[in-house]
Order: C-alpha cells, then sequence, then structure tokens
C-alpha cells in the first residue's frame, strides 16, 4: 500500500511539474515584462569591426522616458566628426489587450541633408548606421510577429536559460527564425542567433555584464556578429542613470533637427 501511495505521489508532483512549466510564449513574455525604469539615461560606445580587424569607434548618448502606453527613446551620435549630430528617435508602443502592438514609429535625422527620413516598416530591417544591429533590433518586437516554441534549457555562460524559437509570421521577414536564450531566474536575454530566409546562420548576439542597477536588471555589454561577413558590432554601456529627469521637448523630431540632445 506505501508503495502504491509513493508511486502515486511521484506521479502528481509530475504533471505537476508539467503543468507549471512555461511555454515559448509565455518565456518571451516574461522577458518582455522585465521592470524597466520610467527614465534612462546611458552614454555608449559602438565599436564596429570588419573581414581585415580594423576598428571604427563611435560613442553615442541615449536618453528614454516611459509614457505608458509609449515609451520615447532617442539615440544621438557625438563622436566622431562624420556621424556627430546623427539622431534616431523611437516610439515604442505597448502591446493591446488582444496582444497586438502597434508597429515602432522611427525617424532619423542626418545633419549633413538636414532633414528628418522616417523609417518605414520595410526600411527596419536596414542595418542600423552601418552596424550589425537592424533598426527593428534596435526597438521592441511585438510578441504577436512570431509564433514561439520552448526548445528546452541551455547554459550560456554559466547561466542556465530557456532556449527558445522564434518564427516570423510575415514569411518576408530578414530572419524568419530566431533563437533567443533568455536566463530563467531573472528572464533577462543572454543570447541569440538569427537565422536568414534560406535557413543559414546570419547573425549572433552575446549579451554579457548582466546586472542590477539602481534595482533594474542592465545589459552593459552586447556583441553582434554578422557571421557571414564576418563584421560585427560591440556596444558596452556606461553612465546609465536610471530615474533621472528628461525634458520631453527632447524626444521630438524637432529636437533633433535643431541639436538639443547633448
Amino acid at each position: 500500500m506505501k508503495r502504491v501511495f509513493l508511486a502515486v505521489m511521484v506521479m502528481m508532483a509530475s504533471l505537476l511539474a508539467f503543468a507549471e512549466s512555461l511555454t515559448g510564449y509565455d518565456v518571451m513574455k516574461k522577458n518582455s515584462e522585465v521592470e524597466e525604469a520610467a527614465t534612462a539615461s546611458f552614454i555608449a560606445t559602438m565599436t564596429l569591426t570588419d573581414k581585415n580587424g580594423q576598428k571604427r569607434v563611435r560613442e553615442v548618448l541615449e536618453k528614454s522616458k516611459d509614457f505608458g502606453e509609449v515609451k520615447k527613446s532617442v539615440i544621438v551620435f557625438t563622436t566622431p566628426k562624420d556621424v556627430s549630430g546623427v539622431g534616431y528617435l523611437m516610439f515604442d508602443y505597448d502591446e493591446a489587450a488582444d496582444g497586438s502592438k502597434k508597429d515602432t514609429d522611427s525617424w532619423l535625422y542626418l545633419p549633413a541633408m538636414k532633414k528628418v527620413r522616417r523609417i518605414s516598416g520595410s526600411d527596419s530591417s536596414g542595418d542600423f548606421m552601418g552596424t550589425d544591429f537592424t533598426y527593428e533590433d534596435m526597438g521592441e518586437r511585438g510578441l504577436s510577429k512570431d509564433t514561439f516554441h520552448l526548445l528546452g534549457e541551455e547554459s550560456v555562460d554559466g547561466v542556465l536559460c530557456y532556449k527558445v524559437e522564434a518564427r516570423a509570421i510575415d514569411a518576408k521577414d530578414k530572419n524568419p527564425t530566431r533563437v533567443f536564450w533568455i536566463g530563467k531566474e531573472n528572464f533577462m536575454l543572454y543570447k541569440g542567433e538569427f537565422f536568414d530566409k534560406q535557413g543559414k546562420l546570419q547573425r549572433t548576439l552575446s549579451c554579457s555584464e548582466i546586472k542590477k542597477i539602481d534595482g533594474f536588471w542592465t545589459t552593459e555589454r552586447m556583441l553582434m556578429t554578422n557571421v557571414q561577413k564576418n563584421h560585427s558590432t560591440l556596444i558596452e554601456m556606461k553612465n546609465v542613470s536610471y530615474g533621472v529627469e528628461i525634458d520631453e521637448s527632447l524626444l521630438t523630431v524637432a529636437a533633433l533637427e535643431k541639436g538639443r540632445i547633448r
């Protein structure tokens, strides 16, 4: 009788564990819900390395503010001289109750041309200012654009992660298949793989130096490598500040054009 009781308890425990397990969608949903500060400001260094090992270093300033239904962010290049003053403004919208999400509104300002260019949906897959990140990578992709499948669990640099495959619903997507490694404890992104339309690995993303700053999880180092072009972009964040006062008028197209953001 005791053996039967133990067998039933083991079976119930197994069923309970299965019932509590997360789906691929659940994992990515929790990743999108990681708490962020209402305002943020930081400086980042971008190091671009080509196939010959030649490096170009750029520095950018970013400010962002969450207005509830929309998060507004602006990135301005400060050095070197050839890109100084280039600005990129993004309006990222929250998902609606039905899971749909309005596409990010974004604008690129080029001082040499003295005009702002709207980045449309067809442009979002393009490389952001010659880096290995796309315009879409710089914003937040809605969960409704993909279907998700939990592939299992793997460790990345000693951190146990959920491994999730994302398949784009739109067949025209630049990277119709992507795989993400999301930390089990904090639901932060630790690694990513991006595949082209032929199913070949195109880019890899490595996230490190992930820590809490002022109570908010922060990724301070991101390395995106285009394995097909043998080109990479390293983003390193510094001077990260949360909860700072940000003038709302800076998060506008007019502010970009007037060079007000410093």
